[in-house]
């Protein structure tokens, strides 16, 4: 294959079917977002074998790559179409096709679907690099970030360990250097230094010719996290994730497909590629961004890290502060091995933490203020000691509402049953599901009037109260709207770890595993945010959103405050958080959790159903329950609009299915994921299917 006809210049042999007899070997070959594998035939099978890379032509698409499923011994009866390999003659491991065929079968999503997710765009071209070895990269700057927003690598030696540090460590290395699968948990208060630990396992996984996956929830945790390794290594370490330029992304993979690489640092999607991995770290394992939600398949990093583990007989080693009630069970139940640091490795004491009562705070509620006086007092002293200050607010914008004047109607999306939020950086009204924007004059669309006022504060009010009430604070926001440029995030945290600025203001992205050792304050603001959604794991997230936030505050010195402004001050989440007390929080949720049969006492499974037209989903709907009803095995809640029951002019229904197995649900759906015709489920239903 050319360079020229991999410009597609010259691919009218690849249309033509030709008779089964043409061919000396059969394959099945999946091709990215084609939903099944179809049969092709080669001419010369020399080098070709399962995981092989190959050229295609499917319908009336432009020739493009194809994997090798399956080799195929019987002669078709059919005609079939010419397959040609890859000049690279690239072939993807067994391990990598084993995985692309359990994603697909576990996750219940067709199998061109899955391998679009673990292949980039720009495979063909990577390719093309690979087979000519036109890419010689220096040993040194494989994968890694931009110097402009790298952080500076510091050439010191890291803190010596502390006792705690030292017997975890020894406890890593017999479980390292132990054969089959080993899984740890390692409970780490905020500050514990698991960053620490994790160098000293890394080092030793190389220095028994390991190869180590790292994984961190937030591409924003990517530069500090190499910084680190890069330091204490000397190293190459190579980064993959879904910010990183077309070079950068390019020089990862080639070194992955050459097995190069020994160590891999990336977010969510770096599971999935080419790196048979002898160790995985995912470092706040609680977070959930290592969930994939859209588009399928609809994976769970950990899942897959425990599949990988157990198959090929890997190490997987789980961290946080705030483990996830399924891995603190399991730990529990000695499925894991329970690894704890129980104090921080400066030994300085947690900070204090005090909960604001907003329903006393009656004057600024009725003017709309955001910010009590005692968190504004707070932040004044903070600046005026020359420390700095985090302050987050899950909500994003300047308004969450606006309401019409004369009659009172709330202004919601035309294609979305979901509220409009005032945005002032950008002067409309936005639509966070559909993106849409409005004008902020729109007359109302229930009666016409041109009269409106805002309701509920949010981030960007937070941030102009600060600036007017507090002239010492140099304030700078994180959220998703400031963000949106490449490097954006690595910018702003680098400003403020610089003490460029005094107050960092943000949403939950803020509360993720970075240290910055001048916050000596921080204050949470709305921290019953989102309390009232319908998600069984809703008090889980609020209680490590709560100790999460407030381990940045004090890290390198005593006397740090965390203060929370809550309406329901009275909330047992509110109580454990305020102690710190994880242990008696998990063991009343687990309760709980027992009781009501969720996750990790049962597998759960979320089936949504979406149409343009309400009434062909409402018909998919009922046949769909019909067919569900018919297994007893499975507990069926539903049907019942989703959370959010229209989004971009598609209404939405849902079901959750509870069961022992995974494989019930399979069973139970068969006939729906693969012939949903045969239910007389109309084409153009939308059907998504999430694991737990």
């Amino acid at each position: 294959m050319t360079k020229k006809q991999k410009k597609g210049e010259d691919f009218s042999f690849l249309k033509q079917s030709h008779d089964s007899k043409d061919f000396e070997v059969f394959c099945e070959i999946v091709i990215p977002k084609v939903p099944q594998a179809y049969t092709y035939g080669l001419k010369d099978s020399k080098n070709v074998k399962e995981g092989s890379v190959v050229w295609v032509q499917f319908g009336q698409r432009k020739p493009e790559l194809g994997v090798v499923l399956r080799i195929i011994k019987e002669r078709p009866s059919f005609k079939v179409k010419l397959a040609v390999p890859d000049s690279s003659a690239y072939s993807f491991s067994p391990r990598f096709m084993a995985l692309l065929l359990w994603i697909s079968h576990y996750y219940l999503c067709p199998i061109g679907a899955s391998l679009a997710a673990f292949i980039p765009a720009a495979f063909t071209n990577y390719l093309d690099l690979l087979s000519k070895e036109k890419d010689k990269l220096k040993e040194n700057s494989h994968g890694k970030i931009e110097e402009e927003v790298l952080l500076e690598i510091h050439k010191k030696l890291p803190p010596p360990l502390t006792l705690a540090q030292k017997k975890v460590c020894h406890q890593l290395k017999e479980s390292l250097n132990k054969q089959g699968f080993r899984g740890v948990l390692l409970h780490g208060i905020t500050g514990s230094g698991k960053t620490r630990v994790y160098q000293e396992l890394v080092k030793e996984s190389i220095k028994v010719d390991k190869r180590v996956l790292i994984l961190v929830p937030e591409i924003a945790l990517t530069p500090q996290t190499v910084d680190r390794f890069s330091a204490f290594l000397e190293e190459p370490i190579y980064v993959y994730h879904s910010a990183l330029s077309v070079k950068q992304k390019r020089e990862t993979w080639l070194q992955l497909l050459q097995k190069k690489a020994r160590v891999l640092i990336g977010t969510r999607s770096a599971i999935l590629a080419p790196f048979d991995f002898d160790v995985v770290i995912l470092d706040e394992e609680h977070d959930a961004s290592y969930k994939q939600h859209d588009p399928a398949p609809r994976y769970h990093c950990k899942e897959v890290a425990f599949h990988l583990a157990y198959k090929h007989g890997a190490m997987v080693v789980l961290g946080s502060a705030t483990p996830s009630l399924e891995s603190y069970y399991y730990a529990m139940q000695n499925k894991l091995l329970y690894l704890s640091l129980s104090e921080r490795a400066t030994e300085v004491s947690l900070p204090e933490v005090q909960l604001i009562d907003m329903q006393k705070e009656g004057v600024l509620q009725q003017k709309g203020v955001l910010l009590s006086s005692k968190l504004r007092e707070a932040i004044t002293d903070c600046l005026a000691a020359g420390n700095q200050a985090i302050i987050l607010m899950n909500r994003r914008g300047y308004a969450k509402t606006r309401l019409c004047s004369s009659c009172g109607a709330t202004l919601f999306c035309k294609n979305c049953n979901i509220p409009l939020v005032y945005h002032k950086q950008f002067q409309s009204l936005l639509c966070h599901y559909c993106a849409s924007l409005y004008p902020v004059h729109s007359p109302c669309f229930t009666c016409g009037s041109e009269t409106y006022e805002f309701q509920g504060g949010a981030i960007e009010k937070l941030e102009e109260e600060i600036i007017n009430w507090i002239p010492s604070a140099k304030l700078i926001r994180m959220d998703r709207d400031t963000t949106q440029n490449v490097g954006s995030i690595e910018k702003i945290l680098k400003a403020f770890r610089s003490e460029e600025y005094n107050v960092l203001l943000g949403t939950q992205m803020v509360t993720k595993g970075h240290d910055f050792p001048g916050v000596q304050l921080v204050g949470i603001v709305g921290a019953d945010t989102g309390a009232g959604i319908p998600d069984f794991r809703m008090s889980e997230r609020l209680f490590q959103l709560l100790s999460q936030t407030a381990g940045r505050a004090g890290r390198s010195r005593e006397g740090a405050l965390v203060l929370v402004q809550t309406m329901n001050p009275s909330d047992p989440i509110m109580r454990f958080a305020l102690q710190h007390d994880y242990i008696d929080f998990a063991n009343l949720e687990l309760k709980m959790r027992e009781m009501a049969h969720y996750p990790p006492f049962v597998k759960l499974l979320t089936v949504e159903l979406g149409a343009k037209s309400f009434e062909v989903l409402m018909d998919a709907v009922h046949k769909l329950e019909a067919l569900l009803k018919k297994h007893t095995q499975i507990e069926v809640l539903g049907p019942v609009e989703a959370f959010v029951p229209r989004v971009n002019k598609i209404y939405w229904q849902r079901f959750i299915l509870k069961a022992a197995s995974v494989s019930l649900f399979r069973k139970a759906l068969k006939i729906a994921i693969e012939n949903p015709k045969s239910l007389k489920i109309a084409s153009s239903v939308i059907i998504k299917l999430e694991i737990n």
